[in-house]
C-alpha cells in the first residue's frame, strides 16, 4: 500500500517528457476518467494514482492499493521484484522496451505494458513502491 500517494506524483512529475498516453490520474480528461471507472471495480478508499490508456483493451491503473490492468489485478503488497528482461535479458535498447515484468511474492510472473520511453520511469515508482 502507498501510504503517500504525493512522492509517486512528485517523482513521475519530475521525470515525465513527451508521454502522451501515460500520466497521473488526476491531469487525464474526464471523459477518460469516465471509461476507466467504467472498467474498473475500486475498493472503499482505493485511490487512483497513475495511469496508462491506450484503449479499453490496453490499460493499466496504479492505485494506492493495487495495479489493475485489462488482464490482471496484482496487489502492491504481493510484489516481490520488478525486472526489465527486454533490456537485460533480449537486449532491446531503451527506446524499444515497452513493458516491465511484475514478480509477485508467490512467483508469478505478469508482463505490465508500458507506453515506450516510460518504462525508467514506471520502474523507478515501482521500486519505490515495493521498497517502502
Amino acid at each position: 500500500m502507498i501510504k503517500n500517494i504525493n512522492i509517486i506524483k512528485s517523482k513521475f512529475k519530475r521525470i515525465k517528457k513527451n508521454i502522451l498516453k501515460t500520466d497521473l490520474y488526476e491531469n487525464l480528461d474526464k471523459d477518460l476518467q469516465y471509461k476507466i471507472n467504467n472498467n474498473i471495480l475500486f475498493l472503499e478508499n482505493e485511490t487512483p494514482i497513475l495511469s496508462y490508456f491506450a484503449s479499453e483493451d490496453n490499460y493499466w491503473l496504479l492505485t494506492d492499493i493495487r495495479i489493475i490492468t485489462d488482464n490482471f489485478i496484482i496487489s502492491l503488497d504481493e510484489i516481490e521484484i520488478v525486472n526489465i528482461p527486454e533490456i537485460f535479458d533480449e537486449g532491446r535498447g531503451n527506446s524499444e522496451c515497452d513493458s516491465l515484468e511484475i514478480v509477485k511474492k508467490d512467483t508469478h510472473i505478469f508482463i505490465l505494458r508500458l507506453e515506450k520511453l516510460t518504462w525508467h520511469i514506471i520502474f523507478n515508482i515501482l521500486t519505490y513502491v515495493i521498497r517502502h
